[in-house]
């Protein structure tokens, strides 16, 4: 007969890697949001780009006279430049919004932004780990919808992602990519190793204070389960 306790081990391993896994397919549904949305902002960069041009020559031909040859050729070869680099242009990379006041909630999704806009400067050895904060990150958007700024598990993610994370990310970047390979630690490890050590730190600990600030509220379903049970069922187990 398997152990009670060894059963209820296994049950809550396989809840939590189902939870993980829907924490993962939402953060992988987030991120292909935010690609859509940015595809959609360089198009209409791209659109913008192009009706400038065309206005800027229907007025020249209106004020100035007739649009020679020349200037068409030159209107056509900057028009196809600038909005070839319009739809290219993704924007200047965000900073986490991090003020000493900012509400709790507001850290994860800026967090999870930036970072994802992060992921063409990390190596690829980095992805699986940047899939996993992402994950942390959209569970705890929810969790500190309901948490006071002054919260101590609050404040520690205040200083976790809007200053250990990004120091890391940015220190790494600033490394010239063909010396990131180069071996820095006694054991062997590189800088990417490094990097993707320090991700899983983070990781860790977003998962700690996901853990900390849903454990008032597994108490509260304990203790309600056993106020329920004690008044409403009888002795032999039969609900009143």
């Amino acid at each position: 007969m398997a152990d009670p306790g060894t059963t209820i081990d296994r049950n809550a391993e396989r809840l939590a890697r189902m939870a993980r896994g829907e924490a993962l397919q939402r953060a992988r549904a987030r991120r292909v949001q935010r690609q859509a949305k940015r595809a959609g902002g360089r198009a209409v960069r791209a659109i913008g780009v192009v009706g400038a041009i065309m206005l800027a020559l229907l007025l020249w031909g209106l004020i100035v006279g007739p649009i020679g040859t020349t200037v068409l050729v030159l209107a056509v070869l900057f028009g196809a430049m600038a909005a070839m680099a319009a739809a290219i242009w993704d924007g200047p990379d965000a900073e986490p919004e991090w003020r000493e006041d900012a509400p709790p909630a507001v850290l994860p999704a800026a967090t999870d932004v930036w970072l994802d806009r992060q992921r063409r400067n990390l190596p690829a050895l980095a992805a699986p780990q940047v899939d996993a904060i992402s994950a942390r990150l959209a569970t705890l958007e929810t969790q500190l919808a309901r948490v006071p700024a002054g919260d101590p598990v609050a404040q520690d993610l205040s200083r976790l992602l809007g200053k250990h994370l990004p120091e890391l990310v940015e220190r790494y970047t600033r490394v010239p990519s063909e010396q990131r390979a180069r071996t820095i630690e006694a054991d062997g490890r590189s800088l990417d190793t490094t990097l993707v050590d320090g991700l899983r730190v983070v990781e860790e600990e977003l998962a700690r204070a996901s853990d900390s600030l849903a454990a008032a509220d597994r108490d509260a379903v304990r203790i309600q389960g056993k106020f329920l049970e004690a008044r409403y069922k009888d002795g032999d187990g039969a609900v009143k």
